[in-house]
């Protein structure tokens, strides 16, 4: 790890490098630090060693400051000199087909690559698909490293996908709750309270085979943690329930076009609030809110776009626990 940052160091212009500037680069290094709270002493280690290994020189007792845990250099002295003379040569290296488009990379990203490049030498292809925080405390000695490198399940702007390095996205789990009703479709909800309410209606109604806690917006990044939950559940179907707000109606929107799992709207939840849920004001209408209720419920848009044009929009609340098991005939 310390070298590619030493190796980025080299390339900041100037010969004095500030110590705001040091931890700027090495955030940018390694962005996964941002909320390690000893990142200055592995900062500090790694000028150690660049010290130690002629590539720059640290400043006197004087120039550190007096205070901080530890207490960091000032600024230090690049010695560009040694730095060009220890800096691989890339090209002379032996580079594996998998990564033959490591002359296009930055110097920082080089290192990386080269790591990578010596790791799969040595392992020759035998490896399974782990968690991708195993594969990188394995390769780099932090399992963080990579969290921030990825894009699209892929290493270097989309140019190595992870499967090359036997690993894989791990999503968080969604909470669940299950109903001794299997098979049947799995039933996304907005909001915790509403998620707890619906969940225990379930039980006796077993309309779904499990209750999913979407909270908001999370759900979009959990395609492959729904698959899970409706594999378990040997559901064929995920619908959804929430907020009959613009954002409310995004948020399954969004998920649809993100994901091969594709979210239905619950008909019978939607009917029932726009029926008896209680009415907010002060509804936030973004550009283009017209076509959300289109989009997710197309025969209940006109009842909704009124809704809105009045400044007013529904929270999912409104299909309580009472409404429920009043209506657990239904």
């Amino acid at each position: 790890m310390n070298e590619i940052f030493l190796d980025r160091l080299v390339q900041q212009t100037g010969k004095r490098i500030v110590l705001s500037a040091l931890r700027t680069l090495w955030l940018d290094t390694f962005p996964e630090q941002v909320s390690t709270p000893d990142r200055d002493h592995q900062l500090l280690r790694a000028l150690q060693q660049g010290e130690g290994e002629g590539r720059l020189q640290l400043p006197g007792p004087l120039g550190f400051e007096k205070l901080g845990n530890p207490p960091m250099p000032k600024s230090i002295i690049l010695i560009r000199e040694a730095v060009q003379s220890d800096r691989p040569n890339y090209a002379s290296l032996s580079w594996l087909p998998e990564i033959g488009f490591w002359p296009s990379l930055s110097l920082g990203d080089r290192a990386i690559a080269f790591t990578i490049n010596e790791w799969l030498i040595q392992r020759r292809g035998i490896f399974m698909q782990v968690p991708l925080r195993e594969r990188s405390l394995e390769i780099f000695g932090d399992e963080k490293f990579l969290d921030n490198r990825v894009r699209n399940g892929a290493l270097f702007s989309g140019r190595m996908p992870l499967s090359v390095i036997g690993a894989m996205r791990v999503e968080h789990p969604l909470a669940y709750r299950p109903a001794d009703a299997v098979g049947l479709p799995v039933l996304v909800v907005e909001n915790h309270h509403t998620f707890w309410s619906i969940g225990e209606w379930n039980e006796h109604a077993k309309r779904y085979s499990a209750i999913v806690y979407g909270s908001g917006n999370t759900i979009c990044a959990s395609g492959l943690a729904l698959k899970e939950v409706m594999r378990e559940r040997e559901a064929l179907q995920a619908e959804y329930f929430g907020d009959v707000d613009p954002e409310g109606l995004s948020i399954p929107l969004k998920f649809n076009k993100l994901h091969e799992t594709q979210l239905t709207p619950s008909l019978f939840f939607y009917e029932m609030l726009l029926d008896m849920g209680r009415r907010r004001d002060a509804v936030i209408l973004p550009t283009g809110y017209e076509n959300l209720a289109a989009a997710w419920l197309p025969h209940l848009a006109t009842k909704i776009n009124g809704l809105w044009s009045d400044g007013l929009w529904l929270p999912q609340e409104g299909v309580g626990l009472e409404q429920l098991m009043a209506h657990s005939n239904d």
